[in-house]
């Protein structure tokens, strides 16, 4: 692509690397985008976006913040893709504190964190033992506008389970479905792993 003539888009090379970096080559991508940008190629928020992701996934979101400290230096809007992105990058690394803490600063910012942004810190808490944080947080947005789904109920629901506290999982079943949320298949083996860890073989999810 580097040697065509015309030069492809950056577009066409950015769905490139998204595809490389699916493949899970972290370091791979990180070597084409230099090597793209060492031909006078400049990437676009996009290619920024999933230079960011591989540094996360190699554990080294000092990098991914440097990387968006150039998203800001050219100009370019930022999304909450982006800012998720880093978010996780924060989660994998253990600082829920400071995805927390990214979170507010996206909100004070004007940035509307999507459902893919408070997964991540719900999937993040409940991964470091904080479930009860994670309800929390799950309240606050059962205040708000924000329309919560089956994963953050799941999250939460798998993580009770996993604490032992089976009754509380099924008292936020009867909660998420009386608000028209169907359960899916991640949250009945949740619940039934959770069931059959305490013995209750027998036990019904539903009256």
């Amino acid at each position: 692509m580097l040697h065509m003539h015309p030069l492809p888009s950056i577009v066409d090379f950015t769905q490139l690397l998204a595809a490389v970096a699916r493949m899970k080559h972290d370091s791979v991508v990180i070597t084409l985008i230099q090597r793209m940008e060492s031909f006078g190629i400049s990437p676009n928020v996009y290619t920024l976006t999933v230079l960011i992701n591989c540094y996360c996934h190699l554990n080294e979101i000092d990098f991914g913040f440097s990387v968006l400290a150039t998203i800001l230096k050219l100009g370019y809007q930022l999304d909450c893709i982006t800012l998720t992105t880093l978010l996780k990058g924060l989660c994998l690394k253990g600082n829920i504190s400071g995805a927390v803490s990214l979170v507010e600063e996206m909100e004070m910012k004007g940035y509307e964190p999507n459902v893919i942004t408070y997964g991540t810190i719900v999937n993040g808490l409940c991964k470091i033992g904080q479930t009860g944080v994670a309800i929390r947080l799950l309240r606050k947005l059962e205040k708000g506008n924000f329309e919560q789904n089956v994963v953050l109920y799941s999250t939460v629901i798998d993580s009770l389970c996993k604490d032992r506290l089976v009754i509380e999982a099924l008292n936020l079943l009867s909660e998420m479905t009386s608000k028209g949320i169907q359960p899916n298949i991640v949250t009945y083996n949740s619940l039934v792993q959770g069931l059959c860890n305490f013995g209750w073989w027998r036990r019904r999810l539903f009256c």
